[in-house]
């Protein structure tokens, strides 16, 4: 523990940092909902189509378009090129760009992402979006609850070192073999194995799952230590101190999927968000772990003595694990959604 005293912090700025960044992405999303501009448009080969938002209009016009197959003959990516026709210059700008799969084209505010095109490959749908403002704010916040959530396990004189010094170190580095090796292992279940779809093929794919994976082994890991903990009666408050410890990272984990995914989706389909059953589950499985992080401030509130909050406790993580299983598993029953090969 002695290699983190050059980097704590005294007070606790990185939890505020941290609240502050999850503001500033609610911000940034509704300046995005409510003043850009997004939607799909059909362009063909022999027609040329216009665009307005913000009194900003642009003219497109599809001149190729291509299908890359691999030695296989399994597409990899799919290649849109324009012409653009810049109206609000004078004299008139004409311009050309390439859309590719995770590969959106930004053009004076404008981002072209690559949908779907027509089967005699003449036409191409195009999802684009006019947000100049919302999606900068939105990725500052990104930048921000990265930051924090690096700089909170340095701060110093926090719940969370409270805890750090009451588990032994053995047991810590033992854990973390385990879930780093389960991670690994569910990685490789879980990743679509080749011939990967063309929205797949990017390095955020590995990215997003390698994150997301150990949060799902440390919450597996609680739910286990909370059956442990009401079996026991007599070392129910140990175990709700390890499972605490774990929920930290675990939250942090699952948060950095959540927000890899979603900048992903932005750059594959022109939005990071699209209330998609997968991604929205996510959420409410952050959300509902989001309650037993501030267990510290509702015991302190509450009267209940320490072994009944440690019994309401395991319960809570033994519920939460439910909406592990149904974001995991159960998503994948409903039909229809992005996520349908995950």
């Amino acid at each position: 523990m002695d290699l983190l005293r050059p980097f704590r912090v005294r007070r606790a700025f990185f939890t505020g940092l941290l609240h502050i960044a999850l503001v500033t992405i609610v911000i940034g999303a509704l300046v995005t909902h409510y003043f850009g501009e997004q939607g799909e448009i059909h362009l063909r080969s022999d027609k040329a189509l216009s665009l307005s938002a913000s009194s900003k209009t642009v003219s497109l016009f599809l001149w190729d378009f291509q299908i890359i197959s691999d030695a296989e003959n399994n597409p990899v990516d799919f290649v849109s090129e324009l012409r653009m026709i810049d109206r609000n210059r004078q004299p008139v700008q004409i311009d050309e760009g390439t859309v590719r799969m995770n590969k959106p084209l930004k053009y004076h505010g404008w981002r072209f992402c690559q949908s779907d095109y027509d089967s005699d490959g003449q036409g191409v749908v195009l999802s684009y979006n006019y947000d100049p403002w919302g999606i900068s704010i939105t990725y500052t916040g990104y930048a921000l609850l990265l930051v924090a959530m690096i700089g909170f396990f340095c701060q110093r004189n926090t719940y969370f070192r409270s805890l750090l010094r009451k588990q032994h170190t053995w047991l810590m580095v033992g854990l973390g073999v385990f879930v780093i090796g389960m991670a690994v292992v569910m990685t490789k279940v879980v990743t679509p194995q080749p011939p990967l779809q063309p929205v797949l093929q990017t390095p955020l794919l590995g990215i997003h799952v390698s994150v997301i994976m150990p949060a799902y082994t440390l919450f597996a890991a609680m739910m286990i230590d909370g059956i442990l903990g009401l079996c026991i009666p007599a070392k129910r408050e140990s175990p709700m101190h390890l499972s605490q410890l774990l929920l930290y990272p675990a939250l942090f984990c699952l948060t950095a999927g959540i927000f890899i995914g979603a900048v992903w989706a932005n750059m594959s389909w022109g939005r990071y968000w699209g209330w998609d059953p997968k991604e929205t589950w996510a959420l409410i499985t952050m959300l509902v772990y989001a309650l037993p992080v501030h267990w510290p401030v509702i015991s302190r509130k509450s009267k209940v003595e320490s072994r009944k909050q440690a019994i309401y406790y395991h319960i809570c993580t033994i519920v939460a694990f439910l909406f592990v299983l149904f974001t995991y598993f159960g998503v994948n029953r409903l039909p229809g959604g992005l996520h349908s090969y995950a």
